[in-house]
């Protein structure tokens, strides 16, 4: 069974009375094993999210239902931004075995670990629970010639060189799922048009500066109900996007998506780790959560343990490299 499909399979779990009973919160030690029962304070989630962008949106919603699941603790999002996620690695990395340090980790983190400019690896942080997958899409204006993610290939391959798209970043966690996309359709020459956010590449597709955009649901959700623009294919179904094509339906086998979760500073204590993680999963099982995750139109991606997160981590990080590599994007040292 292949990640997605254990995502899948972990998540119809969810919200069965087996997990339930087996992930059930049951207390744990605090740092440096004391007998104290956790939590004894308030708990910090720290992101390095843009506040306003999915990723605080998420930390946000962990800290609005969180406290019903951690013995009534206030649970605060801390932003801290910088080095494309190296600030919040490192103050994480600070706090080694205290579970009152919670982050965010995503996608774009496992991608700026993968360049080698930040000093960091997946190791160097506790899994704990990955929560949520937000697939990718193409997307056009409304009066586009294209009718869907097979044509504009195929007008690719005509004319090489001549058609963009647009997305956000140069050698992100977006740009290479748009690679990954590519390579799978035979490398048609597509101009890659880097934006500084996410927003400002759907403006770029609607004022016919760029032939697509490639990015997640939520960017484009309200030009989809205005009529203004349509999705050519996503990476993996969504509920919102209901008889969508998907990447799959157009023979393409691959299926890239941001992913988020979070994970705890090293050297967490085996129970405490176990009772975190624990008390997550009753928390995204929260109404108040499952609302949120609703309205963000993204899909849970809970996997069987923490174990398989940080599995999954170390191995996104080695997929990215090499595709850098491949793209020669990777700076390497000399020998």
């Amino acid at each position: 069974m292949n990640a997605l499909a254990r995502a899948a399979a972990c998540f119809a779990m969810l919200g069965g009375s087996a997990l339930g009973a087996a992930c059930g919160p049951s207390g744990g030690q605090t740092r440096g094993g004391e007998d104290a029962r956790y939590p004894s304070r308030s708990i910090k989630i720290v992101s390095w999210a843009t506040p306003g962008g999915p990723t605080d949106l998420l930390a946000r919603a962990l800290a609005r239902a969180g406290p019903r699941h951690f013995d009534g603790r206030r649970l605060t999002v801390v932003t801290r931004q910088g080095g494309g996620g190296a600030a919040t690695m490192q103050y994480l990395t600070g706090r080694a075995g205290d579970g009152h340090v919670l982050a965010v980790f995503t996608a774009s983190g496992a991608v700026n670990i993968a360049t080698g400019r930040i000093p960091f690896e997946t190791g160097d942080f506790t899994p704990l629970l990955r929560i949520q997958l937000d697939p990718f899409l193409v997307a056009v204006r409304e009066d586009s010639p294209y009718r869907n993610l097979s044509a504009f290939f195929e007008a690719a391959r005509a004319r090489p060189g001549q058609l963009s798209v647009s997305g956000f970043g140069a050698a992100s966690a977006h740009f290479l799922a748009f690679a990954r996309l590519g390579a799978a359709a035979g490398d048609p020459n597509v101009r890659w048009i880097a934006y500084g956010g996410s927003a400002d590449a759907v403006v770029a597709t609607l004022g016919g500066h760029t032939d697509a955009v490639h990015t997640n649901y939520h960017t484009v959700r309200g030009h989809l109900r205005a009529g203004t623009m349509r999705v050519l294919a996503v990476s993996l179904p969504m509920a919102a996007l209901a008889g969508t094509p998907t990447y799959a339906d157009h023979g393409l086998d691959v299926a890239p998506v941001h992913w988020r979760g979070v994970v705890g500073p090293p050297d967490l204590d085996p129970k405490l780790a176990a009772d975190i993680r624990a008390r997550l999963v009753s928390t995204i099982r929260d109404s108040e959560f499952t609302r949120y995750m609703r309205e963000a139109a993204v899909e849970y991606a809970v996997m069987e343990d923490a174990e398989a997160f940080g599995r999954w981590m170390a191995s996104e990080v080695e997929a990215s490299r090499e595709l850098l590599e491949r793209l020669t994007l990777l700076e390497r040292d000399p020998e």
